[in-house]
């Protein structure tokens, strides 16, 4: 598992830094060919803010541990965040998620029990200009933080039988993509993709799910869900220097 995840973050981190010296070389080539990029004909000038506040809605869907997937599906995310551009688009900065997991009837019968995720994370990201017309941004970023994650409604079939381990705290990553259509200059909507990993394993032994279903003991593995969603894209203190 751990291989794998490494894998993943190696691979994003290509995907990022990617884009980044696309387009550090773009704007050296433009800076080269024209003194003026506004007045180039079809190529809009880049805009570059200070902050830019993002919030996203997205419906998470279990991908790794089968008893995981078994067991839950996704309700809704949604998270907002403030980024400080430190150079080109290159940005840091930090988040909040909320989330919803349950346990519906074609899961497990008879059973109704929720997963409630409250998420915090510092970020590092880029946004790339796409296009003739510098309408479009690819935004990439990665997310590190801590997770508190509670149960809801989890019962035994035993009445006598306590479940203590309704709740934990674990670190987690999380790779992000957006793709951003400007409304205007510093305004864009557009759809967003993250895969979350966290560092916990899902048991349900421990949280006596056992009673309900039969789980296979050898199927176990990290937490980690995919995310599909839309995003809102703002920003604001335009940046007087331009790069």
């Amino acid at each position: 598992m751990k291989v794998r995840i490494s894998l993943l973050f190696f691979v994003f981190i290509f995907v990022f830094t990617s884009p980044i010296v696309a387009q550090e070389k773009q704007d050296n080539d433009d800076e080269e060919g024209v003194s003026d990029k506004s007045v180039t004909a079809g190529n809009e000038q880049k805009n570059y803010y200070l902050f830019s506040a993002r919030v996203n809605v997205t419906v998470p869907h279990p991908v790794s541990n089968g008893a995981f997937k078994k067991c839950f599906v996704g309700i809704y995310e949604a998270s907002g965040g403030l980024n400080l551009m430190l150079y080109k688009g290159v940005f840091v900065g930090g988040a909040y998620k909320n989330g919803l997991m349950k346990i519906t009837e074609n899961k497990i019968a008879n059973y109704n029990a929720s997963m409630q995720m409250n998420n915090a994370s510092g970020k590092i990201g880029g946004d790339l200009y796409l296009g003739e017309k510098n309408r479009v941004i690819f935004s990439a970023a990665i997310s590190m933080g801590e997770t508190w994650t509670h149960y809801y409604d989890l019962v035994a079939k035993d009445p006598k039988k306590v479940i203590s381990n309704t709740s934990y705290t674990c670190s987690y990553f999380e790779p992000e993509m957006n793709l951003f259509f400007l409304v205007d200059d510093n305004f864009g909507i557009g759809a967003t993709l993250t895969y979350t990993v966290f560092d916990h394993t899902f048991d349900p032994y421990e949280l006596s799910l056992n009673d309900w279903s039969a789980f296979d003991k050898t199927n176990g593995g990290s937490t980690q869900f995919i995310s599909f969603g839309f995003g809102i894209y703002y920003n604001f203190y335009k940046k007087k220097k331009q790069w």
